[in-house]
């Protein structure tokens, strides 16, 4: 990420990013963070890290499971455990996002998908979704 001066580093809610190849891989820097983002062989990348697109639902997957850990925490609602998944269309721009969350928990079903609602108002990246996207969250409550 040498761009003849000293690269900016990056930090909390900032990243920077540089070409490291000629086939479009980038390294990205936040702080002492660094990953790459690459198209698949298919696309003319490398293949060597997930594509921007992923890296996104990667994103949402996450900050969605932290807020329902956070908003269960808050509601003093116990979680035995969580897991999630995302999905677009494959081709051009993002028209839809399918996530599945499954959430393990002895409290009441009806209980964890208020928590669920709840959490999924406050993930960030979710809210960073344009109207334009069909969005859909599929919930699944297991009993612990």
């Amino acid at each position: 990420m040498d761009s003849g001066t000293a690269p900016a580093q990056g930090g909390f809610r900032y990243a920077v990013g540089a070409l490291a190849s000629d086939s479009g891989t980038v390294e990205l820097r936040a702080g002492q963070h660094v990953w790459t983002l690459d198209k698949p062989k298919e696309s003319g990348g490398n293949g060597t890290a997930p594509d921007p697109i992923t890296a996104f639902l990667g994103s949402l997957c996450g900050c969605l499971l932290m807020s329902l850990e956070i908003t269960a925490r808050a509601r003093q609602v116990p979680l035995a455990g969580a897991s999630v998944s995302a999905r677009s269309n494959t081709k051009g721009f993002v028209k839809t996002i399918d996530v599945d969350l499954t959430v393990c928990s002895p409290a009441p079903e009806e209980t964890v998908r208020t928590v669920v609602t709840r959490a999924e108002k406050g993930c960030y990246v979710r809210g960073l979704l344009k109207d334009s996207i069909a969005y859909s969250l599929h919930v699944t409550v297991l009993p612990d």
